[in-house]
């Protein structure tokens, strides 16, 4: 597999920042927290981003993960999510990157996330929802695990719209 992935792997809490934007493209900013846990029964993730609109918007997920298997480079989730509901995804490794693709139980709401890792303190994320009418949502944010090393050398760019 190669790179040696922290997010998920090791139990962390990760502190979250970037932009949010909406079905129309305007850019919000966003941040909170992602906690990753390890557990007998599974991995789980519980975030809570804010997006700071008026009013501010909350987004809190649970993720329930099968571990990645030895030399495995897949695996399944799912989560429920207020607003989507149900979701299953897998999450893929590809070199320095964590890929997240989900739909909903119902297949109205599908989406996808990339993780890219920085170092071991440090990952990019960027991110969309789509319904059948197009983009519900997208983001682009930067995780920094709390305690730990920090993203060296980050290149964050979230002055585009879209």
């Amino acid at each position: 597999m190669g790179t040696r992935h922290t997010f998920l792997f090791e139990p962390a809490v990760w502190e979250a920042e970037g932009t949010f934007f909406d079905a129309a493209g305007h850019a919000l900013r966003l941040e909170g927290e992602m906690r990753v846990t390890h557990a007998t029964r599974g991995w789980h993730s519980e975030g809570r981003m804010r997006v700071l609109s008026e009013p501010p918007l909350v987004i809190e997920n649970r993720y329930d993960i099968i571990p990645f298997a030895p030399g495995r480079d897949t695996t399944s989730w799912i989560s429920m999510n207020p607003v989507l509901g149900k979701l299953s995804g897998r999450f893929v490794l590809v070199g320095e990157m964590i890929l997240s693709l989900f739909e909903s139980k119902m297949g109205e709401h599908k989406g996808m996330e990339v993780l890219v890792k920085q170092d071991d303190g440090c990952y990019l994320g960027r991110g969309t929802v789509l319904a059948r009418g197009g983009k519900v949502s997208s983001w682009a944010i930067t995780l920094r695990r709390q305690r730990g090393p920090g993203c060296e050398g980050e290149t964050l760019d979230t002055s585009h719209t879209e």
